[in-house]
């Protein structure tokens, strides 16, 4: 299969992870809606395309030499075959080429706490109940 990573800027590729991702939240949780940088700064990220449909991404935003991941998302087609961990990979890259410190992200139980925990992301909080019924998890790299 052949793929591409693109780092984008672009409002309309990183409105489309966002819709995939939201999407997936509110089929699994009804009461999870969006996500959460939007006021955090200036958006970027990667994605994956797979004859000129995306497929996957990752948007981030940048703070304090830190990278905030806010989204990511791997369409159910294509997933275990390595484009989330391509996606890390490229981001740890970047992180690396502008001498940032780490990655924080924060997935749900339902979500991807163990692909997390195999791209070697440290867990530094696990607080229950957020919200009700549902685990929040903290990681975060360094580089």
């Amino acid at each position: 299969m052949e793929t591409n990573i693109i780092i984008s800027d672009n409002k309309d590729y990183q409105t489309k992870i966002f819709d995939n991702i939201t999407n997936f939240n509110n089929k699994k949780n009804p009461n999870m809606i969006g996500t959460n940088a939007w006021n955090f700064g200036e958006l970027f990220g990667f994605y994956v395309t797979k004859d000129e449909e995306i497929i996957g991404g990752i948007v981030v935003y940048e703070k304090m030499q830190w990278i905030q991941v806010d989204t990511l998302f791997v369409d159910e087609k294509y997933r275990n075959k390595k484009l989330g961990s391509q996606l890390i990979a490229k981001l740890i890259e970047y992180c690396k080429s502008n001498n940032l410190i780490g990655i924080h992200l924060t997935t749900l139980d339902f979500q991807a706490k163990g692909f997390y925990e195999k791209q070697n992301f440290t867990l530094i909080a696990e607080i229950k109940d957020w919200p009700k019924g549902i685990t929040r998890y903290e990681f975060i790299k360094y580089i």
